[in-house]
């Protein structure tokens, strides 16, 4: 990706991180030290028949969409996947032009990022009339991570595409969607849901080698959702991270393996508090970690 194409997905000028509205409406004393959206399905990685009958790997473009996607139907009733997630990657793959490579000795989805951005507006528009605004971001390591902490605090999940392997050079080359953020001890660690059927993995933004990147979101659907919040899709999201304190109540301790080394895997201690926007919902929920 050039300067060019950098430019074309839109800048931000970040000077201070926003703070995270609670359903209540008060604003937190403190930036919380660490944040988890539990919601989203560990799903992927998928493959389709190809037009041989062959099968094709789905991409991650394609896969980070349909995560989001179910996050926004499971946290707000839209139906975005109400065909299917088969249907719904299918989907996505063809509107966002998809193409198969040969990358490291095996073939992968390859998608745009100019792609990746029309593909899910066109999604979200043949389901929402009155269309979606999308937000994107670029520039540099630091100013990333500060956009994708605010979007965070505000609730809103995102996709943010880097150098998966660090071997990219100026093409990043993976999409993967952010769910949280560690700002603890002057860490500068996202964590994302990767597409490749777990839940949790720490991305280190201080490290060059994961440079570039840029951010994508949805800003704004005009349109209501048609449906209830909650509906399960796909696997259950945090299985067996669940405790109670002394006191009967409900707190996170999550499991998240390491983008450098993917077979080792880290433990958070439990959430300071938790917060579950959708009555009923268990594994669809707000994980906080209070500044100490």
């Amino acid at each position: 990706m050039n300067s060019r194409t950098l430019l074309a997905l839109g800048s931000a000028a970040l000077v201070a991180v926003a703070v995270h509205l609670p359903a209540g409406g008060a604003a937190f004393a403190q930036v919380p030290e660490r944040m988890i959206l539990v919601g989203a399905p560990p799903l992927g990685p998928t493959w389709l028949l190809g037009e041989d009958g062959a099968p094709i790997p789905a991409g991650c473009g394609p896969e980070a969409a349909r995560i989001l996607l179910a996050y926004y139907d499971r946290r707000y009733g839209y139906l975005f996947l109400a065909d299917g997630p088969a249907a719904a990657i299918a989907e996505l793959y063809e509107l966002m032009g998809t193409i198969i490579v040969v990358w490291g000795g095996e073939r992968q989805g390859l998608t745009w990022p100019w792609a990746f951005t029309a593909g899910l507006r066109a999604y979200i528009e043949r389901r929402c009339p009155r269309g979606v605004a999308l937000g994107t971001a670029d520039g540099s390591l630091a100013v990333v991570f500060a956009k994708s902490v605010e979007l965070i605090q505000r609730g809103v999940p995102h996709v943010v595409l880097f150098d998966w392997a660090g071997r990219g050079g100026i093409f990043p080359n993976h999409y993967a969607v952010v769910v949280g953020y560690d700002i603890s001890g002057e860490r500068r660690h996202l964590v994302l849901n990767p597409g490749w059927g777990y839940d949790f993995q720490l991305l280190d933004m201080s490290d060059p080698a994961v440079a570039p990147v840029a951010l994508f979101w949805i800003e704004e659907i005009p349109d209501p959702p048609y449906g209830e919040p909650g509906v399960a899709l796909g696997p259950s999201s945090a299985a067996g991270m669940w405790e109670r304190n002394e006191g009967g109540d409900a707190r996170f301790r999550p499991l998240l393996r390491l983008h450098g080394d993917p077979q080792s895997v880290v433990r958070w201690p439990p959430s300071t508090r938790v917060e579950f926007p959708v009555s009923g919902v268990d594994d669809l929920a707000i994980a906080i970690w209070d500044a100490r």
